[in-house]
Order: C-alpha cells, then sequence, then structure tokens
C-alpha cells in the first residue's frame, strides 16, 4: 500500500520510528474502525477485493492495519452491503419481436404436434373403420345367401312347372292350359338392385364374378318367361282347338284343289287353288269344286276331273299339304315345345359336346340351380 504523503518511512515499521531528521506531519483524527488503529486518509475502510478472494493469507502482525483486518467473519461480512436488484429496460420493439418469436414456436410446435396426431388418429381410425367395414360385409354376405337360396327355390318351381307342360304339349297332344297363369305367378327376385349398398371388401374375386353372372342370367330367365307367357296367351284358342280336332278322329280337312288345263300349245298344266269352302275327305267328294285363283285372284269353279284328257280338278291330300306347308298353328307348336325346353335347360344346365373328332366328350353347361349353389357357398365363407 502506498505511504501517506510526507511520510519517509514505511507503514510496516512502528509509531515514531521516523527516519532522522524527519519531523512527521500532524496527521488529522481519522476515525476508528472497530476501536483499532485510525484509519490513514485516503485508504478505504475494508479489506481490498484481493483480500476477501484470499481468505487463507496470513496478516503480518507488525502491519497497524492488522488489527482492522482482524475483525470477526461475521462483522466483516456485515459491513458489506447485499446486492441490489437491477432493473433491466428493453423497448416495445423487443418485446415485440420475443412476442412474434415465440408466438411462431409455438404455432409449429402445435402443427407438428397436430401432424403427429393426425397420422395417429388416421392409422387408427383407418384401423377401426376397416374392421367396421369388413364386418358389414360379412353381413351383406350371410344376406345375399340368404336372397340367393330364395331365388333357387323359385328356379326350381319355375323349371317343373315348364317340363310338365313341355311333356303335355310334345307327349299328349294336349295344350297345357294353366301353364301361363302358373309362370306369371312366379318371380324369380334376384336383380341388380341386391347389390345397393352392398360391400365387397371380404369378397373373393370368383364369389364377385359368380354373383354377377347369376343377376345377368335371372334377369335373361325373367324376361324369357314373360315372353312365353304371352306366346301361350296367343296360342291357346287355334292350338286347343286343332288338338281336340285331332283327338276326335274326325276325318282330316281337304283345303286344296289342283286346278288341271292345257295352255296355248296343248301342254297340261295345273295350279293348286285353295277351297273358298274346305269339305271333310271321306267317299263324298263333291262333282265340282269353288278355289280360287292364286294368279287371277277370282274364284273359278271346277268339275271334279275323271280324265286327264279334259279340264278340271282334283283334290290334294291334306297329309302331303301339311308336310310340305305346315300350317301356322301346327308350326307355332314346334317353336313353343323348343321355347320351353330352352328355359329347362337354362334353369337345370344342358350337355354341350365338345366339338371335334370321333367321339367327342360330352360336358355340361351349367344352370343356374348350380350356379346358385357355388354362388351361396362362397357367400357364406365371406368374413
Amino acid at each position: 500500500m502506498p505511504a501517506p504523503s510526507g511520510v519517509a518511512g514505511g507503514i510496516g515499521q512502528t509509531t515514531g520510528n521516523f527516519g532522522p531528521g524527519v519531523v512527521p506531519a500532524p496527521t488529522p483524527t481519522a476515525p476508528r474502525v472497530g476501536g483499532g488503529l485510525p484509519v490513514p486518509p485516503g485508504i478505504p475502510v475494508g479489506p481490498p477485493p484481493a483480500f476477501q478472494q484470499q481468505a487463507n493469507h496470513k496478516l503480518d502482525p507488525s502491519n497497524p492495519l492488522t488489527s482492522a483486518f482482524a475483525q470477526p467473519q461475521a462483522q466483516r461480512a456485515k459491513s458489506i452491503p447485499p446486492p441490489q436488484p437491477q432493473r433491466i429496460e428493453m423497448d416495445e420493439l423487443t418485446v415485440q419481436e420475443a412476442r412474434k418469436g415465440a408466438r411462431k414456436q409455438g404455432l409449429v410446435a402445435g402443427i407438428v404436434v397436430g401432424v403427429v396426431l393426425g397420422v395417429v388418429g388416421y392409422i387408427i381410425g383407418g384401423a377401426q373403420e376397416t374392421n367396421k367395414g369388413r364386418a358389414q360385409s360379412t353381413a351383406h354376405a350371410k344376406s345375399l345367401a340368404g336372397d340367393v337360396n330364395k331365388s333357387r327355390e323359385s328356379l326350381k318351381v319355375l323349371a317343373d312347372k315348364v317340363e310338365a307342360g313341355r311333356n303335355t304339349l310334345g307327349r299328349d297332344k294336349k295344350f297345357p292350359d294353366g301353364l301361363a297363369k302358373d309362370l306369371s305367378g312366379i318371380v324369380i327376385d334376384f336383380d341388380g338392385t341386391k347389390l345397393a349398398g352392398v360391400r365387397f371388401s371380404g369378397f373373393s374375386t370368383d364369389t364377385t364374378t359368380g354373383l354377377i353372372e347369376y343377376i345377368t342370367g335371372v334377369q335373361a330367365l325373367n324376361d324369357r318367361k314373360n315372353a312365353l307367357v304371352g306366346l301361350l296367351t296367343r296360342l291357346q284358342k287355334p292350338m286347343t282347338e286343332m288338338f281336340a280336332s285331332a283327338a276326335a278322329n274326325k276325318p282330316p280337312q281337304v283345303t286344296f284343289v289342283v286346278l288341271l288345263n292345257k295352255d296355248g300349245a296343248k301342254n297340261p298344266y295345273a295350279i293348286l287353288a285353295p277351297l273358298t269352302k274346305p269339305f271333310e275327305l271321306n267317299a263324298n267328294i263333291p262333282a265340282e269344286f269353288t278355289a280360287t285363283d292364286p294368279t287371277t285372284r277370282s274364284n273359278v269353279t271346277a268339275p271334279k276331273i275323271t280324265s286327264l284328257d279334259r279340264p278340271g280338278a282334283a283334290y290334294v291330300v291334306p297329309r302331303s299339304i301339311e308336310a310340305a306347308m305346315p300350317s301356322e298353328t301346327a308350326g307355332q307348336v314346334g317353336q313353343l315345345v323348343s321355347q320351353l325346353t330352352h328355359i329347362i335347360n337354362d334353369v337345370r344346365g344342358e350337355p354341350v359336346a365338345a366339338a371335334g373328332a370321333e367321339g367327342a366328350v360330352v360336358d355340361s353347361k351349367p344352370g343356374l340351380l348350380e350356379r346358385a349353389d357355388r354362388l351361396a357357398t362362397g357367400l357364406n365363407k365371406v368374413q
């Protein structure tokens, strides 16, 4: 520490030990610290910072300030004032920038958390939706299987009715009077409306394809059945009369004659003409015939021919007319039998011979009954 002004000796000496010839300057009255030695002017009260940091430093006992620094630790701690709180002033721009940064960080954190929660929710919701959709798909498959079984029963009844009508028409030579009414009351209830709102998540490819094919086949069968009902209604009267006449063993009706004549060169010729009034074929042949000449559209009368030398007319055997030119009613009988057979094959299936060499393998075309069985089995397996 620097010596006070006017002091020639060091402070490290005892009081009064000044050098020779030096008169000490009068020392002003200085405050005393803790009742010890007076503090020289200009010397701060309390230990210097170095002494606070070096607590273990030993003081010189010969130093007059030793007593001042040798005070108890508690008294020295009381002489150091506690730190005062400081106030930090920030302008409004700094506060706004800080707030913006906090909002931006909060927004980014919220977006990240929202995206994570959204992904987790989507996965969980997707799994729940998949399970729910699969349960609905299974329920729809069971419902469709029940509808298929009901339609199969209707198909079987339809096939039995049609087969009975075909036997009556072709084998018994009678018209099936009640067939049209029976077919009108049979409805195969399985169309495209059954697929409304159906979930196909658990359906196999074969089941889905079979479902579409079955609906198409049932719709085609319903259309053919309705056409058959109309045909039966229209043919009922003429066919009934035809079969009744054949069953009565009456003589056949003569409906045509042959007009014989000679042309300008004396060559004989014949014209097939329908009679204006048919007659029964028996021993009583009319002496003359009245027929319509198809070339002139006029009625002509010709005597029964007795010799080929003179013009006249000869009747035509009815069987030859029926064989050469079947009547409309007789031809429609064959068409009706064909339509009935077609419906039976659609329902029950039909054998199909593979085209090719001799001894072709006969395969079967599945009918709607077999398709219904396969479809119901596939629908019941949906899980």
